[in-house]
């Protein structure tokens, strides 16, 4: 009876393993081509987390998510990461599109390896993205600062301390929910305090300081600062600096 369970058992392994594919089976045999990536990259429903685009494959030099390699000539990845660039950088283009080239020269940029980013980082894509950034594309600072965490901290604090800060506009509570208020500057008449928020200034302090401040208020709320809460306490605790930052970029 023994004997006849395990032969049993066996079989079904062995059916099991029939119907199953192999994942060499599953792995496409070739890698994308740049005009695929770049065909991808036009599709508003791209369907997929950033590291599993086709232009992330061909600048980190592997055939799929599976990591293969598949090393491409300098100039090839050079002019390609270009390209991509040249992208980010068109504002004629819509939106989506921008947003999935940045996306993947983050991708390519990314020093992490692990099951979901394969490959070899591509060296030029922190440059890039500072390119399309000083270029007038504020949306790439965030990008910045995820494709290098130390460079990208580094670029952020930069940024933000070689711009100007935004006039402080509207009323600020104070912990206590005691009004903090001071006339408005003149630059602010007729202008809703919420544009300044989106300033580059703010946007990079946003990251930098997200940390204390979340700290300070013993929660993370998401992207700080956010529109919608007029009259935002300010938390107790901040660095001057950081409080400074808070009372003109928070809302």
């Amino acid at each position: 009876m023994k004997i006849r369970t395990t032969m049993a058992a066996l079989a079904a392994l062995a059916w099991l393993l029939q119907a199953t594919p192999a994942r060499s089976q599953s792995r496409p045999q070739e890698p994308p081509t740049i005009e695929e990536a770049i065909e991808e990259l036009e599709q508003e429903q791209h369907g997929g987390y950033w590291p599993h685009r086709p232009a992330v494959y061909i600048l980190r030099q592997v055939v799929s998510g599976w990591g293969d390699p598949y090393p491409r000539p300098a100039a090839e990845l050079d002019a390609f990461a270009d390209r991509l660039a040249a992208i980010v950088a068109d504002a004629t283009l819509p939106d989506h599109v921008r947003r999935n080239a940045r996306n993947a020269l983050r991708g390519a940029a990314d020093l992490k390896t692990g099951p979901g980013v394969q490959g070899t980082p591509y060296p030029r894509g922190f440059d890039l993205l500072v390119q399309v950034f000083e270029g007038g594309y504020d949306d790439a600072l965030y990008s910045i600062w995820l494709a290098d965490s130390v460079r990208g901290r580094a670029y952020l604090q930069d940024v933000f301390e070689r711009l100007d800060p935004p006039p402080m506009c509207g009323k600020r509570l104070d912990s206590s929910r005691e009004e903090w208020a001071r006339p408005d500057p003149p630059e602010c008449a007729g202008k809703s305090d919420i544009a300044y928020h989106l300033t580059t200034w703010c946007r990079a302090g946003r990251t930098l300081f997200r940390e204390v401040v979340a700290a300070a208020r013993e929660f993370d709320d998401g992207w700080l600062g956010g529109a919608g809460d007029a009259h935002s306490a300010v938390p107790e605790g901040l660095p001057e600096h950081i409080e400074d930052w808070y009372r003109r970029c928070s809302s």
